[in-house]
Parts: C-alpha cells; structure tokens; sequence
C-alpha cells in the first residue's frame, strides 16, 4: 500500500449531459445526508417566498431504529413494506471508527465490514464496484458485501417441502447471533400517516419518529466594490458555467494554457464560498474564482437577494433530491440561476454512482449542480468524492 493517500476526485461536467448526469447521482443518492439550495427570490412578495420554501420540502420525518435484532430486517412484513415505501437506514454508533457499517436498501441490505464481521455474518456476495475499491486504499481485511432480504423462491420450495417455517438467507445467517443494531431510516415514498416500523418493535427495540430539520434565511449578494466576503460576495456564476476558457491563461514559458488547472481551481472555489454560507463564515476573495470579475470603484453596487435552503443533517434519498431538483428547474422561469447541493453520508457502503464506497478522513462526498436561465444545456456539475469510492 502506497505510504500516501490521495485526498480525492474531482469531477467537472459541463454542457447537455451536466443534468442528466446529476439526476443519475440522485437516483442512487440513498444515504444523503443534507441537501441545499441557492435560488435568487428577486421579485417574489413574502407570502410567495414562504411558498416557495415550503414546496422544496417533501420527505418529512426520520427515524431513530434502537437495538433491533439484526433478523428483525429480514421479517417478511419488514421486507415488504422495504419494497412498498422504498425504505433505506444506515447503521449508527462508530461507523468509521470500527470500519463496519451496515445499510439498507428496498428489500436489500449492504455492509461494509472488516474481516472478522465479515466471517461471523457469513456474508459472500460481493457489491457492485467492490473489486475497484480493493485496488485503491481499502484497510486490509475490510469487505463489501449484500444480501437481499425476500425469501428466494428456493428457500420457499425446500421449506414447504420439508414443513418447515420458511426463512429468508439473511435470517438463517444472523438469527444465532442474537445480535442488535441501532439505525437512522426513512421512506423515500412517505407514507400518510408515517410508516410505524412496527415489525421491528419488540420488549427491547423502539423507534423514535423525528421531524427532518429545515432552514431557510435570506441573503443579500452583491457585486461591485463593497463585497467583503462569501457571505456578501456573489461569484460569477455566469462565467463559471457558460466560459471556461476566462480561466485560460496562455504563459510564454509554458506554450500550452493552465487552463484545466486554473478552472479546476476556480471550482474549488465555489465549493469553498458555499460552505462558507452554509457555515456563515467570512474569508478573504483571492482564489481563481473571483480573478475574472474584479470589482471596479467606479461601479456602484448591486445586490441580489436569494434563498438559501437546507435540509438536514438527517438522511434523505432520491424521491427529495429529484423533486428539490423539479422545484428550481421550475423557478428558472422566473429566476436566473441555481446552485443545489448534496452531501452524502461520509461512511455510506454505497456511493452516489450506485458501487461500493467507505470512509476515509477527507469526508469527501457530494455534489453540487449550477444552472443558468436559458442555458440549461450549459450547466456546471461539480463533483467531489474521497479515494474510497467506486461506480456500478
């Protein structure tokens, strides 16, 4: 194993295939820790901005799992219900600390597991993307596995045969154990009133209903001399999306242009400036990203006043990222630009590109969309995953 770890990918998509790219990454975004969205609201009266931000919100609640026994997520009620509201959870506890996570999908479970989970829960089938995690900087001995949790008609047919009580795989394997777990889940279809889990309840197992935490503020963004920093301070998003090549600066000691590492800089930047307004915090304008639009003394200040959006920290899936999506591709009717934000669960078994994923200090996993009115061919996708990740 090399004696350095790389800090992660970065990934730039622009032009026609930018949306269609994101909207893939949310359809597997299952283990999504928080979600955000800039939107300018220039316009809008106060009643409709509070409408506005009301909309963005579909997924409701949470759902705190307290030690449920590991066959419990295979009963046949549970499994069903999997299916019919698209349920997903994560394992709770030291995730990356022990290396051993373990998730759940509609009617199946994954895990990432260090060697001797590994051989206890006797797990064999080997994710998606598996092999090229193993070729990167994997902790010797971890493992990424699945097992899907409905009964196989196999199963059905050799216990009916011998009158005996049918058992799903995963139950046959873990129900010796007697071993618990504790996990944060959620339907990605919600149901009304909210799904009970009521098949995992038991003398010793609760579930904790939790509303999903939500915000919105107002900013005010300015352009012109009197910017001081992220939280005042608008980028040139028109530049970042629709040309490139501003960041292109041909050196006569260097006959080819700096242009992929200076663009590349420029949206480092950008992630920079909005976890600054995600944090509030001020920092000084000096990066690549703001050396195109110099402010001038003799321009007077321009303010545009947008929304800022955030929900979480909890865990969301697909059906709230694609309708947070549907909500600002809506507004740009009205409105000039959008930027919006996921950040997956740092420790996940899963990426965003659907394969087998783990933990490494970077935290490194989210993606962030920029689109412009009557450009949509020409948005900007930036993504940035750690080393640990892999795609199906």
């Amino acid at each position: 194993m090399p004696n350095s770890i790389p800090l992660g990918e970065l990934t730039i998509t622009r032009g026609p295939t930018a949306k269609q790219r994101f909207e893939r990454l949310a359809s597997k975004a299952w283990f999504t820790r928080k979600i955000s969205l800039l939107l300018p609201v220039e316009g809008l009266s106060q009643e409709d901005k509070v409408q506005l931000a009301s909309r963005i919100q579909l997924q409701r609640h949470s759902f705190e799992l307290e030690d449920v026994s590991l066959d419990a997520l295979g009963d046949p009620v549970f499994v069903t219900a999997m299916g019919r509201w698209r349920i997903a959870a994560i394992s709770q506890g030291d995730r990356g600390q022990s290396g051993n996570v373990l998730a759940l999908l509609p009617q199946r479970l994954i895990a990432a597991l260090q060697e001797p989970s590994y051989r206890r829960l006797g797990l064999e089938e080997a994710m998606p993307g598996a092999g090229q995690l193993e070729q990167k900087y994997l902790p010797h001995g971890q493992r990424h596995v699945f097992v899907d949790l409905p009964v196989s008609k196999t199963r059905a047919k050799r216990a009916a045969a011998a009158g005996e009580v049918v058992t799903s795989r995963w139950q046959a394997l873990v129900e010796p154990l007697r071993e618990k777990i504790s996990m944060v889940a959620y339907c990605d279809k919600e149901p009304d009133p909210p799904y009970d889990f009521l098949p995992l309840q038991s003398s010793w197992a609760t579930v904790r209903q939790q509303e999903v935490p939500v915000h919105a503020r107002y900013l005010s963004l300015k352009t012109g001399p009197a910017r001081l920093g992220p939280s005042s301070a608008r980028p040139p998003l028109e530049q970042l999306v629709l040309n490139p090549a501003l960041w292109s600066r041909p050196d006569a000691r260097r006959p080819k242009a700096d242009f992929p590492e200076a663009y590349g800089a420029a949206c480092e930047d950008l992630l920079d400036w909005l976890g600054a307004l995600q944090l509030d915090l001020e920092q000084h304008l000096d990066g690549e990203l703001w050396q195109v639009s110099e402010p001038n003394p003799l321009e007077p200040e321009k303010s545009e006043e947008v929304l800022l959006w955030t929900m979480g920290e909890s865990l969301m899936g697909p059906s709230q990222i694609l309708h947070a999506l549907k909500i600002c591709q809506d507004a740009l009717r009205s409105q000039a630009w959008f930027i919006l934000s996921i950040w997956g669960a740092e420790d996940a078994p899963m990426s965003h590109h659907g394969g087998a994923h783990s933990f490494d200090i970077t935290g490194a996993h989210h993606a962030h969309l920029i689109s412009m009115k009557g450009h949509e061919a020409q948005s900007l996708l930036i993504e940035e995953a750690n080393c640990l990740h892999s795609t199906a």
